[in-house]
């Protein structure tokens, strides 16, 4: 995962919640050589309960989304059997002790990703 080693330095650790099955999961981590915590939500309770958003069939064709969409298979990333809800939309939490959440990202796209900077920030506020 990106910036792994500056999360934790900041003192954080990463937990993947997915949708789909264990068999999903288990090619989540082929992939990505992920290694840390992975969850499987098959009914996207944590999702909902976080309000987490849906992809909407416009943004499917926006120049934004096709760009990043070319840019990722040149990268040679390729889409794989979808699972779950392939409208569900993810986000980012950072969570520290108590369950106080520091940081919420509620992905309006399915290419948008945290600010990773302000992922650690919020990690560096919650040390202070």
């Amino acid at each position: 995962m990106k910036r792994e080693a500056d999360i934790r330095a900041a003192g954080g650790s990463i937990a993947v919640v997915g949708l789909g099955t264990a068999l999903f999961a288990r090619g989540f981590r082929e992939s990505t050589k992920y290694t840390g915590p992975l969850f499987v939500d098959r009914e996207g309770l944590a999702y909902k309960a976080v309000a987490l958003g849906r992809l909407r069939a416009w943004n499917l064709f926006s120049f934004r989304m096709l760009r990043n969409a070319w840019k990722a298979r040149r990268e040679g990333f390729r889409q794989g059997k979808v699972e779950g809800d392939p409208w569900q939309l993810g986000g980012t939490l950072v969570v520290a002790p108590g369950d106080r959440l520091l940081f919420a990202w509620r992905n309006q796209n399915a290419d948008d990703d945290a600010p990773i900077d302000d992922v650690i920030a919020a990690l560096r506020g919650a040390r202070a």
